[in-house]
């Protein structure tokens, strides 16, 4: 996996093929890579071998929850910062513990504007804090 120009990473894991697509459109012309896999498995490796920035991830999959996914995350790669995306957000709020360890909470639908402007602020957030603590 190359990933270009340092651009900060977003890292989509939906167990629907039609959801990973309309999430690259949405962040189509945005300065980020967009990284998008079916597989919760396969984001956690990708996440130990890369700097992954933010995690948008399915609440409801086969295999894994989003909210394991999100566990898991927060173990080993902390610094990602990770939002929930479920068209079923009382399952969530009903597990405050899961909806700590969570930097958002997107229903879907989602709106796209919303959406992008989360990550954005996100990513903005990240950004000033790498600034601090660099001096710079």
């Amino acid at each position: 996996m190359n990933l270009e120009n340092n651009r900060p990473v977003v890292l989509c894991v939906d167990d629907d093929p039609a959801i990973l697509r309309s999430l690259h459109r949405l962040f189509r012309g945005e300065p980020v890579e967009v990284l998008s896999t079916l597989k919760p498995e396969l984001a956690l490796r990708w996440m130990g071998e890369h700097d992954v920035d933010v995690l948008l991830t399915d609440q409801r999959m086969p295999g894994m929850s989003g909210t394991s996914l999100v566990e898991e995350t927060r173990r080993c790669s902390p610094r990602t910062s990770c939002v929930l995306l479920t068209a079923y957000p009382h399952d969530v709020t009903v597990n405050t513990t899961a909806l700590q360890e969570t930097d958002g909470l997107v229903s879907k639908p989602w709106d796209g504007p919303m959406l992008k402007s989360t990550v954005r602020q996100i990513l903005r957030e990240r950004s000033f804090e790498r600034e601090e603590y660099s001096g710079e």
